[in-house]
């Protein structure tokens, strides 16, 4: 991904807490990427992890973590809001102060509750700033158990060869090749969330339904042969079960419906009626629905 000269910073400014959402996210700037990787950006602008808080769904759960959760434990602050859910949500929360973790599940307080529409409007615009973006994925080393270590400066990850990439030339970027990038293992830390040794019995998550229920059994999809399908087979859209169309590629629906009447003794008359069979297959590689 080519990047802007935003985040061209030292090794030793990463290890400086951010106290401003806008601090926090400089050194994971990527809008330069959309320059020349246009199509991956238009894609990316329009999934989820695009909105990995602003999403209506997550907001709102994150909302009910605070207030029913955090709120109501002795001994427990806002800023566990970081500690757990944000180190998915938003990998760059790590680098964030106590004082800033506890303003953005503020924020998010105020986005779903606030009286104020203008409040919730500005606060909502505030967190959009906080996301999964290019260097989310591309800018984090995936060492041994693939789990993210950070933001490595001036290195881009990228499961080809890094050949004839003009990251080092124009941006004094490296382009490592990481064939992590390709294996379903490399999603599992955000996708999974249980102890380890935990079944899909004790834990159902995605990535033990996967390697259980479908691995198991003979699959061989990746992840990202599913959600990162489409032309060139790079698709940064990333669809989920809540897009119809992808939906669709993952069910086999088959519904009966016969017509009949009913009484409807209440009025005394009869209702014309529907009886319906429905017969349903999740041809996916894990629960559905699941997120």
């Amino acid at each position: 991904m080519l990047l802007s000269a935003v985040v061209l910073l030292p090794l030793a400014a990463f290890a400086e807490k951010a106290n401003t959402i806008d601090e926090l996210m400089a050194p994971y700037d990527s809008s330069k990427c959309a320059d020349c990787h246009d199509e991956y950006h238009e894609n990316w602008a329009m999934s989820w992890h695009a909105k990995a808080i602003t999403d209506p769904r997550t907001i709102r759960s994150f909302r009910t973590f605070i207030l029913s959760g955090a709120d109501k434990l002795p001994d427990v602050k806002r800023t566990i809001l970081r500690d757990m859910c944000l180190m998915c949500h938003v990998p760059a929360a790590m680098n964030a102060s106590d004082e800033l973790a506890t303003q953005i599940a503020d924020l998010v307080v105020t986005a779903v509750d606030d009286a104020d529409a203008a409040k919730r409007d500005a606060a909502t615009k505030e967190l959009s700033k906080l996301n999964i973006n290019c260097l989310t994925c591309h800018g984090m080393k995936t060492p041994g158990g693939l789990g993210a270590s950070g933001l490595q400066p001036n290195t881009i990850f990228a499961p080809g060869d890094g050949k004839d990439a003009p990251h080092k030339d124009e941006f004094g970027f490296d382009t490592v090749q990481d064939a992590n990038m390709k294996k379903a293992e490399y999603c599992a830390p955000c996708h999974h969330g249980c102890p380890p040794g935990m079944t899909s019995k004790e834990c159902p998550t995605q990535w033990t339904v996967y390697q259980e229920h479908y691995l198991a059994h003979g699959g061989d999809k990746t992840c990202q042969e599913c959600h990162m399908s489409g032309e060139g087979g790079a698709s940064h859209r990333f669809p989920g079960i809540y897009e119809k169309d992808f939906a669709a590629t993952a069910i086999d629906m088959k519904l009966h419906a016969t017509p009949t009447v009913y009484y409807y003794h209440l009025e005394n008359r009869k209702v014309p009626a529907i009886t319906m069979h429905a017969e349903v297959k999740n041809t996916g590689a894990h629960d559905l629905p699941h997120g």
